[in-house]
């Protein structure tokens, strides 16, 4: 019996500040930024989740529709990708954007993003890795 390889998606985060957590995910050269709460020692609904890797699955969310969710993250549940382009969008979930949104702790066309990173992800079984990246928010020329 053949296995099915499971696919892993990075997701780098390069600022951890005290007001937000920015990263970036690469899926297919396709580049997302995300927004997320700051680290509040895994928090529920005020904190980004711990670095690590974890399962994910679709979600039937009442407010968002089917979305991905990032599943067995220590104490907490319901840890979403949506839309949002602020970190007091996200309540412990992650947010999507096309890029950051210049001077400020935010990510822009979030909307967008989530739909192209749906696109790309929808029929895949994927886990995501979270790592700390110093160096991930600057583009290679």
């Amino acid at each position: 019996m053949r296995r099915h390889r499971v696919k892993t998606i990075c997701l780098e985060r390069f600022c951890y500040h005290p007001e937000a957590t920015l990263g970036v995910i690469t899926v297919d050269s396709r580049r997302f930024y995300t927004i997320e709460r700051p680290w509040l020692d895994n928090a529920a609904n005020v904190s980004c989740i711990p670095e690590g890797t974890y399962q994910t699955g679709w979600r039937k969310s009442p407010k968002f529709g089917e979305t991905w969710q990032i599943e067995d993250v220590p104490n907490r549940t319901y840890i979403l990708i949506h839309a949002a382009n602020y970190p007091k969008d996200v309540h412990g979930c992650i947010g999507l954007g096309t890029s950051l949104m210049g001077d400020k702790l935010a990510v822009s066309q979030s909307r967008i993003a989530v739909g192209l990173f749906e696109g790309l992800t929808k029929e895949s079984e994927w886990q995501l890795e979270i790592t700390h990246a110093p160096l991930a928010g600057l583009q290679s020329q």
